[in-house]
């Protein structure tokens, strides 16, 4: 009898004809008893996990009742590393030999019976009926050989199990077994065509090769089809299941039932169907990224049903043209790639269904459709600047939706459907650079509702509808076409967005008989139609900029970013519009404002900003709006003070801050009256001759 202990290295150890305890310790050993009651120690709990192979490994043998020539030559494997269970075990015939393999924390952990049938590996107990206590493994935890687990000869049709709650091999037939009822059976298929069907409990199925069947019964059941070639079906049942055909190649069938389930297939090869049924359930049909052992792709289509409940469909690094269909519920499907593949080149379709649905395409390069069905629905498609983005559609469905492609390189149709919905194709600031663009030719939608439709700094020729209701359309750069529909619209410009190199102002136009106008500044251009209101914002140059028939608000230059200031000319239009010339730091722009018909509000931001001239200011009703913080000399009341203001060329008093010229027509500011330390500044010219009063002032804060 010897206590033979190896190195962490690759070892040769041999034992005696007695009863020898064998340790290989870490690395691949080849290990030997020599006869006698030998025990084999595999403990790989501080390494990495190694294979083991074992020349001489003396079996139990079929039956109940062995020899006591068998008995005298029965070896065991003991198992020190935590998750080397009976649960865990795998045993697997490969040609002549079998292999012992975990499902666990260690799974590289393997020992090899060289010239071994699986037939002949046995824990017997005479509890159980056997003549002798006798084994072959004691498992991790264990302080002696126990009935554990129980293999069915290798001829045998059994199709029941020994007992309940225990741990059984059948054979390589195919295998029709039913577990027990109220029993937590662990049955493993092995290699042919079976059908298993775990009964009530909490069950752990594994079909092995071939092409099989586990149904789990009522109960929290784990179906085990991983690494499969063969076409398999696995049905949960009632309960919380956990079905997984995980690196499989065939086309498997995976069925949740009723309960919350998680449904895997990830780094499978096959055209997979996966339906959660009722319950919250979980489905995954993505590729594993393994930095170490590469990227494992999931190639095959696949298709995800999560049926009734708040479900999570998934797809990770699939090449596939895959279906999620979310069902009733508030569902998350999502399809997502790093850049180790280049990003997600199937193309895809994400069906929400009823309920307030999130559906996100991350990083992908195919042509996908999105539609959230009803429901609150927020669509998201977006990804790195360095990978091409595909053509998708996103459809909001009825609801209140927000519809998203931000910085897309691909043509996106965006359809908002019933509700007020949010739709953005936009540019925003990122990184190192100002503004990383959308570069696509966009179709956005608003459909029925008061929608919000944004287009900022997209490149692309876009193609903007508000559809019925009050809408809200943003664009800048781009030859964008715009009709905002039925209902009262406004349509948002914005330059600041377009190029930091532009070298000249806008223009714009408008037909008030048509309703139809455009904006110009530079190559870009905006053509719309349809529109009530506008919003438009000018440039550092002279800008043009003219109103609609509605109450717009248009601003001439902007930011301080610079040393010239146009000048600009601003035309109000019909309706009632706040009209602001310029404002910043550096050379001041002299503006024309002109408001048109329609009550008017002319804005100053600053009384240093040149001298803006308004040509048809109304004293009767019209407005002038100054900024009590731009303007400064304790302009603290919401409008100004009879005291404040004066008809004449220069302040009289110290309270007097705005001082008009009726003969000249000159609009003066004085931050401290008739004190002389501040010399009054003219800001604005209007016509001499109006009936002026402080009524026609209020501040802005």
């Amino acid at each position: 009898m010897a206590n033979i202990i190896g190195t962490n290295g690759d070892d040769t150890l041999v034992g005696s004809e007695l009863a020898d305890t064998i340790k290989g310790l870490a690395g691949n050993d080849t290990l030997t008893g020599g006869g006698g009651k030998d025990q084999f120690v595999y403990d790989n709990f501080n390494s990495d996990a190694s294979t083991d192979t074992i020349t001489d490994f003396g079996g139990v043998g079929k039956g109940t009742n062995p020899t006591a020539a068998v008995i005298a030559e029965v070896d065991t494997i003991k198992f020190l590393s935590p998750g080397l269970t009976a649960r865990n075990l795998l045993l697997t015939q490969n040609g002549s030999n079998l292999e012992i393999t975990f499902q666990s924390e260690i799974p590289n952990a393997k020992i090899i019976l060289q010239n071994f049938a699986l037939e002949n590996l046995h824990n017997l107990s005479k509890s159980a009926g056997a003549t002798v206590n006798l084994g072959n493994i004691q498992f991790y935890g264990e302080t002696s050989i126990s009935d554990s687990f129980d293999v069915v000869n290798a001829n045998s049709t059994q199709h029941n199990l020994f007992r309940k709650n225990t741990v059984t091999f059948f054979n390589d037939l195919d295998n029709n077994v039913n577990g027990f009822d109220n029993s937590d059976d662990v049955i493993n298929g092995q290699s042919g065509n079976d059908k298993i069907d775990g009964k009530s409990g909490n069950d752990l199925l594994r079909g092995g090769a071939g092409n099989n069947t586990l149904i789990g019964g009522v109960g929290n059941d784990t179906l085990y089809a991983g690494f499969s070639t063969g076409n398999n079906t696995l049905c949960g049942g009632a309960g919380n299941d956990n079905l997984d055909a995980s690196f499989s190649t065939g086309n498997n069938l995976l069925n949740g039932g009723v309960g919350n389930d998680t449904l895997d297939v990830s780094a499978s090869t096959g055209d997979n169907l996966l339906n959660g049924d009722d319950g919250n359930d979980y489905l995954l049909a993505s590729g594993k990224n393994y930095y170490i052992n590469g990227v494992y792709l999931s190639l095959g289509n696949n298709t995800l049903n999560g049926g009734a409940g708040n479900d999570i469909l998934s797809i990770f690094l699939s090449k596939g043209d895959n279906l999620l269909n979310g069902g009733d519920g508030n569902d998350s499907l999502r399809t997502f790639s790093d850049d180790a593949d280049g990003g997600t080149s199937g193309n895809n379709t994400l069906n929400g269904g009823a309920g307030s649905d999130l559906l996100t395409l991350y990083n992908t390069t195919g042509d996908n459709l999105a539609d959230g069905g009803d429901g609150n629905d927020y669509l998201l498609v977006y990804g790195y600047s360095s990978i091409r983005g595909g053509n998708n559609t996103l459809i909001g469905g009825l609801g209140n939706d927000n519809l998203n492609a931000d910085y897309s390189t691909g043509n996106n149709l965006l359809n908002g459907g019933d509700g007020n919905d949010y739709l953005s194709a936009a540019g925003y600031p990122t990184g190192g650079r100002p503004y990383q663009a959308a570069s696509g030719n966009n179709t956005l939608n608003g459909g029925a509702g008061d929608d919000e439709l944004n287009t900022y700094f997209s490149t692309g020729n876009n193609l903007l509808d508000g559809g019925d209701g009050n809408d809200k359309i943003y664009v800048s750069v781009g030859k964008d076409t715009i009709n905002g529909g039925t209902g009262d619209d406004l349509l948002s410009y914005n330059p600041i967005f377009i190029d930091y190199n532009l070298t000249e102002g806008i223009t714009s136009t408008f037909d008030a008989t048509t309703n139809i106008g455009s904006i110009t500044a530079g190559t870009n251009r905006v053509s719309y139609k349809n529109i009530e209101r506008l919003n438009i914002s000018g440039t550092d140059y002279g800008d043009l900029i003219v109103g609609s028939n509605g109450n717009d608000t248009l601003f001439g230059s902007l930011g301080d970013n610079g040393s010239n200031r146009g000048n600009d000319t601003i035309i109000g239009g019909t309706g009632n519009d706040i009209l602001k010339g310029g404002k910043g730091n550096g050379d001041k722009g002299n503006d024309s404002l002109i408001g048109g018909s329609g009550t008017d509000t002319f804005a100053f931001d600053n009384y240093i900003e040149g001298i803006d001239t308004i040509y048809d200011f109304n004293a009767t009703n019209e407005l002038i709006q100054v900024s009590a913080a731009g303007f400064g000399g304790e302009l603290a009341t919401p409008s100004l003070e009879p005291n404040q203001f004066t008809i004449g060329t220069s302040a009289t008093a110290i309270a007097q801050r705005f001082i008009y010229d009726n003969i000249t027509g000159a609009l003066y500011f004085d931050q401290d009256g008739s004190n002389s330390a501040f010399t009054q500044v003219q800001f604005a010219q209007l016509s001499a001759g109006l009936s002026l009063t402080e009524k026609n002032f209020v501040f802005s804060y």
